[in-house]
């Protein structure tokens, strides 16, 4: 057993990159704990190298992010804001599937950046849409917000110059958090959107007017993804069910064809959290 209190900063840092997804919670409470973490931290996630490493290297910006995110101190957003960059790239869902909440918890300190980032056209749907839905997390911790942040994502919403979906997901902020004073706005948009899976099969969408209805009138906010605990990734339930789903996918990739070119059908570019094609992406496939 490590005594982590009397382990260096260096020593520390080095778990990161070596314990991947099994590192315990105390390591990562040890490091939050301490002053001058966040340079280092910064450092791991600034580095884009570390975004395609192999394994158990892979997880190490991971770790450093959820880390960032424990301090959420005014000097972690920066660095945030470049892993958020970074994981769009590399398309690491672990980090963009909990931005959102932690930039919720960090609050006023991070809403100015993102929020710069949010109406930044040049960023990607996926960019944007986590800073939108990081302005919606920090809505829930402090109301006297909602006004102006809600009236900025329904800006993007009604914009037919922005990217569909971009749009589309600015919509499921509004209607995931109930947002009466855009309903009649959501209504208009679904129909539109049941209009065009009708019209194609193929076409997907994330919401319809039907759903629009059916969520007011059930009156309970999707307030999950905006209120995440990323720490819970270090129990040890969570660190076991990972190892049962990693077992899991040799046992169905040892039973597939070898990938070996871009014209062959990538079996992870079937599921939902990968969003291309994993050939030629070191860490990821």
């Amino acid at each position: 057993m490590i005594d982590l209190a009397k382990t260096t900063d260096e020593k520390l840092i080095e778990l990161l990159y070596t314990e991947g997804d099994r590192l315990s919670r105390t390591v990562v409470e040890e490091i939050t704990g301490r002053q001058g973490m966040v340079t280092r931290l910064a450092g791991i996630v600034s580095d884009p190298c570390n975004w395609n490493e192999p394994l158990p290297a892979w997880w190490a910006p991971v770790h450093a992010v959820y880390a960032l995110g424990a301090i959420g101190t005014a000097d972690t957003v920066l660095p945030l804001c470049r892993a958020l960059r970074y994981a769009e790239a590399c398309e690491n869902d672990w980090v963009t599937e909990d931005l959102p909440s932690i930039f919720g918890r960090i609050g006023n300190a991070a809403s100015k950046l993102i929020q710069t980032m949010a109406f930044d056209r040049t960023s990607g749907w996926l960019v944007r849409t986590i800073c939108l839905e990081g302005l919606a997390a920090m809505t829930l911790r402090d109301p006297s917000s909602q006004a102006k942040v809600f009236s900025l994502v329904h800006a993007v919403f009604v914009d037919p110059g922005e990217d569909l979906t971009l749009r589309q997901n600015a919509g499921s902020i509004l209607l995931d958090l109930l947002r009466q004073e855009y309903r009649a706005d959501l209504i208009a948009f679904g129909a539109l959107e049941r209009a065009r899976a009708d019209k194609d099969p193929s076409v997907k969408v994330l919401f319809t007017d039907r759903e629009v209805e059916k969520d007011f009138a059930r009156g309970v906010m999707a307030r999950e993804h905006y209120e995440r605990d990323w720490l819970r990734f270090y129990e040890p339930d969570a660190i076991a069910e990972r190892q049962r789903r990693w077992d899991k996918e040799q046992l169905e990739k040892a039973a597939q064809p070898e990938h070996r070119t871009p014209q062959e059908l990538c079996p992870l570019a079937q599921d939902k959290n990968h969003r291309k094609c994993c050939l030629g992406k070191v860490g990821l496939a």
